[in-house]
């Protein structure tokens, strides 16, 4: 009982009455056992959705043209065009 971690199974253990230890460590151990498998299970259930995931950066979002945004090519040829149909 030389680690600490052995000590508190110790007490704990010592804490469940006399001919119940037993079967309070094989279910101890069986939800273990379930809580892994399921544990497992949602892991891979997360990797598999993530799979479809793309991120994108802060950064490059903001570098990414939104709606409503106009190139300014097309803000030129616009001015051309109204500064050309002014005139006559």
């Amino acid at each position: 009982m030389a680690s600490p971690f052995q000590r508190e199974a110790w007490k704990r253990l010592c804490a469940i009455p006399s001919g119940q230890r037993t079967d309070a460590v094989c279910r101890a151990v069986c939800r273990m056992y379930e809580q892994d498998t399921l544990l497992e299970a949602v892991r891979q259930i997360i990797r598999e959705e993530l799979r479809g995931v793309e991120l994108i950066s802060a950064k490059e979002k903001a570098e990414q043209p939104q709606a409503g945004d106009v190139d300014d090519n097309v803000l030129g040829f616009l001015l051309a065009l109204q500064n050309d149909g002014g005139d006559e």
